[in-house]
């Protein structure tokens, strides 16, 4: 347990301080060498583990790994060795800081150049380790160490290499299993250098946005989350990241490990090219929040003197410039003219209210003649429909016609509906030819509909019924043989039935 040791010389050289960082082999702590006094970190190996072969076994190669590794960016392994109690540790190299862990759960999001700048230095370690042949296998914030120089600087250094991530170790908390890759979830695949480069990114999502992308109450929420759902943009945490930037951190939270940066070198030359150019943005925003701040004043008044012109544009434009809507109508070149409408003359209407039957005054037939041409019939264009010999409908004025022309007797010998007995007309000068009307032809009927002759008919019965001709002697008739046609004029044959 740590409290066994915190406050205690160990190896006979170590004062230990502090527990820096717990992992499955051997936890890590600050101490101090106990006779030059500098800041060293131990990484002890557990007690129950001592007696175990292979544990040493592990602890020991997983040194020796490092050990061989010389990067800025890596805490390097300087010693390596036994207490007298049978525990192995291993000493790293003299450095003092805390982890990044730490950090985050004092400070929360960080500025976009710093964040830039711990990707980078962690994933140039990372491809410091991929060069020798290493995979880190368990990064996340724990694991990267920020030492601070005397003049303000920060350094990145990634340490525990070798250790279980939260899927081979049995006691990980919750949280542990958002810096997983969704490959290694199923169990199936080993660690790589894709998988790194997930739980980097998981990371530097973590030091923009404020938290890691997929979180949840359980391991297998967080798990279904890895596999399924796309992260939350890091617009909706902040807006004050450069455009491409985000797109490099989604590059590395891809779910298909072909889909990501293919190396820590590739990952690390990317995210310093947007440190670049996130600097430069920064630099462009700080140099015009610089010069607005000092025209303040200028733009105050030019933004006033606008507003000025503007109003007194208005008001003139309102009270000298009327605009009557009448007078702008521009009229369309493409349509077309209409006749205006004149006003009524009203001597049509006047011949019409004169006819006998539309009024009650018997002396209105005095008033039909004014206005009107002489020999110009009611409606206007001189057509009179009753002229071909039918008969007025009732209550019709009485139409005269002048006296004229030769007298013509039709050879209709009385059988015609539509002249009289003689048979006499009056052509007049221009062709008309006028025939008198008997005056027992009162109405006209519609059309018939033809009805069914009786059963034993010799002859064919008149349906046409509508128009009567005059009734005849039955001695002017001729005799007509038996089944000879009806002699009556070809007007009528249209209503014989079939």
């Amino acid at each position: 347990m740590a409290e066994e040791i915190i406050g205690k010389l160990f190896a006979d050289k170590y004062l230990v301080d502090s527990l820096l960082k717990k992992s499955d082999l051997g936890d890590f702590y600050r101490c101090r060498h106990a006779f030059t006094e500098r800041p060293v970190i131990l990484q002890i190996m557990h007690g129950e583990l001592a007696g175990d072969a292979a544990a040493n076994e592990r602890f020991s190669a997983a040194a020796k790994s490092v050990s061989v590794i010389s990067h800025p960016n890596v805490l390097n392994v300087t010693d390596f060795g036994k207490a007298p109690s049978g525990r192995a540790f291993a000493t790293l190299e003299s450095t003092d800081g805390e982890t990044l862990a730490d950090a985050l759960a004092r400070d929360g999001q960080v500025p976009p150049t710093v964040a830039l700048n711990v990707a980078e230095g962690a994933a140039a370690g990372l491809a410091a380790a991929q060069s020798a042949g290493l995979i880190h296998g368990n990064l996340d914030p724990s694991n990267i160490l920020l030492v601070y120089g005397a003049d303000g600087s920060k350094t990145v250094k990634l340490f525990n290499f070798g250790s279980s991530n939260a899927i081979s170790a049995s006691d990980r908390a919750v949280r542990d299993f958002a810096y997983v890759a969704p490959e290694l979830h199923s169990g199936s695949d080993t660690p790589d250098v894709r998988s790194d480069v997930y739980s980097l990114g998981v990371v530097a999502y973590e030091m923009l946005a404020g938290d890691v992308p997929f979180q949840g109450d359980t391991p297998a929420e967080i798990i279904n989350k890895h596999l399924e759902e796309a992260p939350p943009p890091l617009s909706a945490f902040r807006t004050d990241l450069s455009p491409g930037i985000e797109p490099v951190i989604l590059k590395a939270l891809a779910k298909v490990p072909e889909m990501r940066y293919q190396s820590a070198d590739e990952f690390a030359q990317t995210i310093e090219m947007q440190a670049v150019n996130n600097g430069q943005n920064s630099n462009a925003s700080a140099a015009v929040a610089a010069g607005e701040g000092n025209n303040i004043w200028k733009t105050g008044f030019i933004v006033l003197a606008g507003i000025a012109f503007l109003s007194v544009f208005l008001i003139y434009a309102t009270s000298s410039k009327k605009i009557d809507p009448a007078t702008v109508l521009q009229p369309d070149a493409n349509g077309i003219p209409v006749q205006p409408i004149n006003p009524a003359t009203g001597v049509e209407e006047q011949s019409l209210a004169a006819m006998p039957g539309m009024t009650n005054d018997t002396n209105s037939n005095a008033n039909t003649a004014m206005g009107v041409p002489p020999g110009t019939l009611p409606g206007g264009d001189g057509y009179n429909p009753w002229a071909n010999g039918g008969a007025p409908p009732p209550g019709a004025p009485i139409q005269s016609f002048p006296q004229g022309g030769q007298t013509v007797t039709l050879p209709t010998g009385g059988q015609s509906p539509f002249t009289a007995d003689d048979g006499q007309c009056i052509m007049q000068p221009s062709g008309l030819l006028l025939c008198p009307v008997p005056a027992t032809n009162t109405a006209v009927r519609p059309t018939p509909t033809p009805r069914k002759p009786p059963a034993n008919a010799n002859t064919l019965a008149p349906v046409n019924t509508a128009v009567k001709p005059s009734p005849t002697p039955a001695a002017a008739k001729t005799p007509a043989p038996a089944k000879t046609p009806n002699t009556r004029p070809a007007t009528n044959t249209a209503t014989k039935p079939e």
